[in-house]
């Protein structure tokens, strides 16, 4: 009955789950290779950073429950630990403490995306008071890698590019998805003929991402894996145009695997080819925009708070509230189909072939689509960018105009 009222609610959350679900209200670390903690706990398939995170935020909430005494619950079996009122009430701590510290993030996202243009600290507003970060913002741990974002175009509109590939090795090691912020980066380079340029902050990413790993590598490297062997195992899965294919005709997943590679290598070569060819240098927020939005549309899989990824991104590379709220819109109707589909509360539902789940994947392609479309349409036709006019920091060297 609970878990209905979640969906019916659209209130669904990964993190209460996470707590008893991977030992944390054992403080078991996520990344054991302890034989009886894998055999009582399944290894956490969560980045990195997301996991450190989420250990930190156990160590905080059993602080803050007394310090229970995590000898005696190992000796019960998992179950009844987890089924415990102690535990259920450790379970909603650990959700506030969570969500305070993604308020924080949110509040720091915001806080850089207003200033990195001196003239427009409204466009921020865009990031801050979006449907799609009141809906999604506690659904997962996005909001650690859509806070290094939002960091790292600070960083890199003021010229500070060890800082900026910092927070994007930052933001990879909590989401892969960043490095594509290097990648449009380079194209920008390339461009200009300034690759050099982008040698600090590929280095920084580098060593910061390495940094990050290197607790769950050292001390588990099987478990480590988990996360890569996941990804990469992955085939058409919920939320994509890939599931509407293999529902209505049936794919495999190696069939799916390389038709979904093969479609976002024609879409980013598409994006080179707009950024090479473009009448002026794009801005930073626009390449990588169209470059995530490839990803999120031709990827095997879509969630709804990834929908958060492009937030940053949009709020700067195309501020005007009719195409954000058109897109952001189409986003808040894919949540509320998704998980009504997913509670079985739509006719017909369940996991098999439903029109109404069809039709929530096409709202959100449709959305994203819209919102690339009028990105590309102000890389292509530049006059009709209302950032570049007269924008102060065009041209000054060493700075990337976001």
């Amino acid at each position: 009955m609970v878990s209905q009222t979640r969906y019916t609610h659209a209130c669904v959350s990964k993190v209460p789950d996470v707590y008893s679900g991977t030992g944390l209200d054992e403080l078991a670390w996520p990344w054991s290779s302890d034989v009886d903690t894998r055999l009582r706990y399944p290894v956490t398939d969560e980045p990195a950073a997301v996991g450190l995170w989420t250990y930190a935020a156990a160590r905080v909430t059993h602080l803050l429950s007394g310090s229970p005494d995590v000898t005696a619950r190992y000796a019960q079996p998992a179950g009844t630990v987890a089924g415990s009122d102690a535990v259920d009430h450790e379970r909603r701590l650990f959700v506030v403490v969570n969500a305070i510290g993604f308020a924080v993030l949110a509040l720091l996202a915001t806080a850089a995306l207003s200033a990195v243009r001196r003239r427009r600290p409204w466009d921020a507003a865009g990031f801050a008071v979006g449907p799609v970060l009141a809906v999604a913002g506690v659904v997962s741990w996005d909001l650690l890698p859509v806070a290094a974002v939002a960091g790292a175009l600070w960083a890199w509109s003021r010229g500070r590019l060890v800082l900026a590939g910092a927070l994007v090795g930052a933001g990879a090691a909590a989401g892969v998805w960043p490095v594509l912020l290097l990648l449009a980066l380079a194209l920008l380079c390339l461009r200009d003929r300034r690759l050099p340029l982008l040698l600090p902050s590929l280095v920084t990413a580098v060593a910061v991402w390495a940094l990050l790993n290197a607790p769950a590598f050292v001390t588990g490297r099987a478990q480590w894996d988990r996360f890569w062997s996941a990804a990469w195992e992955r085939g058409p899965d919920q939320g994509s145009v890939w599931t509407i294919v293999s529902q209505a005709a049936g794919l495999s997943r190696e069939t799916g695997q390389q038709a979904s590679w093969l479609l976002v290598g024609l879409w980013i070569s598409g994006v080179v080819v707009l950024v090479l060819l473009a009448p002026a240098r794009p801005r930073l927020s626009q390449v990588g925009l169209l470059l995530v939005a490839g990803v999120l549309v031709l990827g095997l899989a879509y969630e709804p708070q990834q929908a958060l990824w492009l937030l940053p991104l949009a709020a700067l590379a195309r501020p005007r509230w009719r195409d954000l709220l058109i897109w952001q819109g189409c986003e808040v109707v894919y949540l509320l189909l998704f998980w009504w589909w997913r509670g079985d509360l739509l006719n017909p539902g369940g996991n098999g072939a439903s029109g109404f789940y069809w039709l929530a994947i096409a709202v959100h392609v449709v959305g994203t689509l819209w919102l690339s479309g009028v990105v590309a349409r102000d890389v292509r036709w530049p006059e009709d960018d209302v950032v570049r006019r007269g924008h102060e920091e065009l041209g000054r060297p060493g700075v990337v105009v976001v």
